[in-house]
């Protein structure tokens, strides 16, 4: 049994305990409870957090493991093998940033099936993985900006046969690309690429299959159609109106939508001043709309957390996310929500991850100072990270007291 002694908890991201401060118990990768501080224990580890705030673990539901830099010219110039390499490398990366399950939106040759697979056997270290293998899309501009991420379809006929040829290699669900990407050169992000026959097939298969689709959506035409299909979840949905909101609520709120504000408020801000000419003209208009996804959470819209940055620039800047979230108008304890009990609910966990409670999994990370009253306390990595009731033990050597 391991003890964390003096914790301080979030009482939005903790069940079943109402105090400030508690020890917390774990055994068996599991938290075997919550106890007011000074409960006496034996045979146990002991690690004093010495008023630490203790949090879940957090989860990632927009990421691409294989997205080792931001230069695209040099990521498709890389080898499969390579790609392999460098996404063990990413995944150790968010494990130590306190990311204890991610989703992987996208990746060539279906690498995040045999590293997903690697880590629960414990071959190699990092978070717990969801992944989409490739991204399906219709032909559009801009594919060849990443070759070997998208699998390309163009007949409503012929979705069930690609979706079904993800699922004989492992994938957990579909990812689709709906609308025109930031990212590629000649995209358009407001510009809808697919029918409605094409995304109501996808919606079918995914039915067919048992899982659910995470559509690629920018636009405001492309978000209604998602809603109308019944998508689960919407990636980035950076034009966000209130007509769509209102859809979401009249369609039954079945739908989570998954921000990615980290390359919107970098490119953006472009302290610099190095973001290319055409992603800066793309960017000052999602930018803006982007401040509608705060009105989408107030009225009772599920929104989770995704990054979609690189391994490059999430190193660089820890914790940019919660930055960029805070720059569009999130208060700091929803953007934590977010990043936790938001994330467990729309990958059906909520009963095993997300927040701090009994019976679930042992995911939980320190952070040093307040982040639920100022969210620059996550700009630095944790000051530990626990997955499964395992720490990692090379950061308990820089645990201060």
């Amino acid at each position: 049994m391991i003890v964390l002694r003096n914790a301080r908890l979030i009482h939005e991201l903790t069940e079943g305990y109402i105090g400030q401060t508690a020890d917390v118990a774990v055994e068996n990768k599991t938290i075997q409870g919550i106890y007011p501080t000074g409960q006496k224990f034996t045979d146990c580890e002991e690690i004093d957090l010495q008023g630490k705030t203790l949090m879940p673990g957090m989860i990632d539901l927009h990421m691409h493991m294989y997205f080792s830099d931001d230069n695209f010219a040099a990521l498709a110039a890389k080898t499969q093998n390579q790609q392999l390499i460098s996404s063990i490398k990413y995944l150790r990366c968010y494990l130590e940033n306190g990311f204890t399950t991610v989703r992987d939106c996208g990746n060539p040759g279906y690498i995040g099936v045999d590293l997903r697979d690697a880590i629960a056997e414990g071959i190699i270290e990092g978070p717990r993985v969801f992944t989409s293998g490739y991204c399906i899309t219709p032909y559009a501009k801009g594919n060849d900006t990443f070759p070997g991420l998208y699998a390309e379809v163009n007949k409503p006929e012929d979705i069930l046969g690609v979706c079904r040829k993800d699922f004989v290699h492992g994938v957990d669900f579909l990812k689709y690309m709906a609308t025109g990407s930031v990212a590629n050169v000649t995209g358009e992000p407001g510009e809808l690429v697919t029918t409605r026959e094409e995304l109501f097939a996808m919606q079918r298969a995914a039915d067919v299959l048992g899982t659910y689709v995470a559509v690629h959506c920018h636009g405001t035409s492309g978000i209604k159609l998602c809603v109308e299909a019944g998508i689960r979840t919407i990636e980035h949905a950076s034009i966000m109106t209130d007509e769509c909101i209102d859809l979401i609520l009249k369609k039954g709120n079945k739908t989570a939508l998954i921000p990615t504000l980290s390359p919107v408020v970098e490119i953006y801000e472009d302290a610099e001043h190095t973001t290319p000419d055409y992603l800066k003209a793309k960017i000052s208009d999602i930018y803006e709309a982007a401040k509608m996804l705060v009105v989408a959470e107030e009225r009772g819209v599920l929104l989770g957390y995704g990054t979609d940055s690189s391994m490059k620039s999430s190193q660089a800047h820890i914790g940019y996310e919660f930055y960029a979230r805070s720059k569009v108008g999130f208060r700091p304890i929803d953007i934590l929500k977010q990043a936790t009990i938001n994330g467990a609910h729309i990958l059906g966990m909520q009963d095993e991850i997300g927040t701090i409670k009994a019976g679930k999994r042992a995911d939980l990370i320190v952070i040093a100072g307040n982040p639920d009253e100022n969210i620059s306390a996550m700009y630095a990595k944790p000051a530990f990270v626990m997955k499964d009731g395992a720490i990692k033990r090379n950061m308990l050597d820089t645990f201060a007291g």
